[in-house]
């Protein structure tokens, strides 16, 4: 039957068909490709952005730094930059929470790392934000304006402790303070990539 068709038919209508064919078969695949895109590759626990092991207590610093890559245990946290101290009250699931907490700020942790900021563009470092990874895949963003003491200045810490506690175990946690809600106190710290906003 197909010889037959194919016979009966010229050459440039038999191609015509065949990419015809081929063009709706694409057209109906492509709900199925955009789901699988959409969707996002589980992050492995202890992992940086799914990428790169880590181990507890430890974070990386990744992104537009200088090097590349660097790694901070809990006790580098603790005695390489200075400290500072905060009480902070905001929102769980499990209602309000209050605690204390010691560390260095986000800030002096990043500026240490050498930002590599383009010097040919009107501040540039307003278009960076820091990227918080978590050891149980959550992930919280600070702008680069909100840590930056010439703009909003949050003090926010990569603590060393809570009430007193060590986080070496577990790893540091962020503070956000002046957050009502707790969201981006992220527990469990193991990376902070410094990432660029736009072109």
């Amino acid at each position: 039957m197909v010889s037959y068709l194919a016979r009966r038919m010229s050459r440039p209508r038999v191609v015509a068909i065949v990419l015809a064919l081929a063009a709706i078969l694409v057209v109906s695949l492509l709900p199925t490709w955009r789901a699988e895109a959409a969707t996002p590759a589980a992050t492995p626990a202890g992992t940086a952005a799914g990428l790169i092991p880590t181990l507890p207590g430890r974070v990386l610093l990744l992104g537009r730094i200088t090097p590349h890559l660097q790694q901070l245990s809990v006790a580098d946290l603790a005695a390489k930059y200075p400290q500072h101290t905060q009480t902070v009250t905001f929102q769980s699931g499990a209602g309000p929470q209050t605690h204390t907490y010691t560390g260095p700020t986000l800030y002096d942790v990043l500026q240490a790392a050498k930002p590599t900021f383009r010097s040919d563009v009107k501040n540039d470092a307003l278009r960076y934000a820091a990227v918080i990874h978590a050891s149980d895949g959550y992930e919280s963003v600070l702008s680069w304006g909100e840590i930056d003491p010439g703009f909003a200045g949050t003090e926010a810490l990569l603590a060393v402790t809570q009430d007193g506690v060590s986080l070496a175990k577990e790893g540091p946690r962020l503070t956000a303070p002046g957050d009502t809600k707790g969201g981006r106190y992220v527990s469990g710290v193991t990376a902070v990539t410094l990432v660029r906003a736009g072109l």
